[in-house]
């Protein structure tokens, strides 16, 4: 998973928004099942819109492999080389060939472009700032195709708690990779200016009779669906699809995710008045 770029997280945040991701054999195990229906969205998209795909913020490859499964010319890009040498091994293990490229998504210059890209597991939310995810944009349109095809999904603001929960929480609990009972807990704070949750996560095992507890921070930003078209349309993207989960369901202040199609179309960028620069020409068939 991609994090924001490192001045802005300097200026907001006191870690590297990396620590979830520090062990990737507990993270597929605590997060595999949950993410089904991403695989089974973003692999019927890609069947649809066709290769080369790019998933950005891939980690383990938890969508990307069963995308590449499907036959699907796919690569994965993700900041984190401790989760990106995990998916290689299950790629390798299941005799599936993806480029894995290490690198930050706000600075991508891969030299190639791609009929789609697509982020899931949330990582959208990663990019703190404006500045993040404009650049993020700008990565992506350095790396679309005209025409081409950006996904993603993130939580919607309406539907989510939003408030401070200083005390602990039971979250979770599962078998980790070494036999172990972890018991998940977490607090939250948001920052209602920022729009950002902090969330702190403590894993508790018990092993060979002596506890341990794991810590680990992320920081994730809430943004509306308006201010998503907004932002998308100028940086050329005209959106096709707008749903309220992988289900396709309608979006409304009750879905939990806003999961969004749009088409790259860099003649429909808008200015700052939100006048389109140039009348938008389509020849493909929505992807939605």
């Amino acid at each position: 998973m991609a994090g924001p770029g490192t001045g802005d997280l300097e200026a907001m945040i006191d870690h590297d928004n990396l620590e979830e991701f520090a062990d990737p054999r507990n993270y597929d195990i605590e997060e595999g099942t949950a993410t089904e229906p991403a695989a089974r969205f973003y692999g019927d998209l890609a069947e649809r819109v066709g290769g080369p795909v790019l998933e950005i913020a891939c980690g383990t490859g938890l969508v990307t492999l069963p995308v590449a499964a499907r036959g699907v010319d796919i690569a994965g890009t993700d900041i984190s080389r401790t989760m990106l040498d995990h998916a290689r091994r299950k790629a390798a293990s299941h005799a599936l060939d993806i480029d894995w490229i290490e690198g930050d998504a706000l600075t991508l210059a891969l030299g190639r472009r791609f009929e789609l890209v697509y982020l899931t597991g949330n990582a959208f939310q990663a990019f703190l700032t404006d500045a993040d995810q404009d650049a993020l944009m700008d990565s992506v349109a350095r790396h679309l195709v005209a025409g081409g095809v950006l996904a993603f999904e993130t939580r919607n603001p309406s539907s989510h708690d939003l408030v401070d929960r200083p005390e602990e929480s039971p979250w979770n609990r599962y078998v980790d990779a070494d036999g172990d009972v972890v018991t998940v807990s977490g607090t939250q704070r948001y920052d209602a200016g920022a729009r950002i949750m902090h969330w702190t996560t403590y894993r508790r095992r018990t092993t060979g009779g002596e506890p341990h507890c794991r810590v680990s921070r992320i920081a994730c930003r809430f943004t509306d669906a308006d201010e998503l078209r907004a932002r998308l349309s100028a940086h050329g993207f005209v959106v096709e699809a707008c749903h309220g989960d992988f289900d396709r369901r309608v979006l409304d202040d009750r879905a939990l995710s806003i999961v969004i199609i749009c088409r790259y179309r860099p003649t429909a960028a808008r200015s700052p008045s939100g006048r389109a620069t140039r009348a938008e020409t389509s020849g493909r068939k929505p992807a939605r």
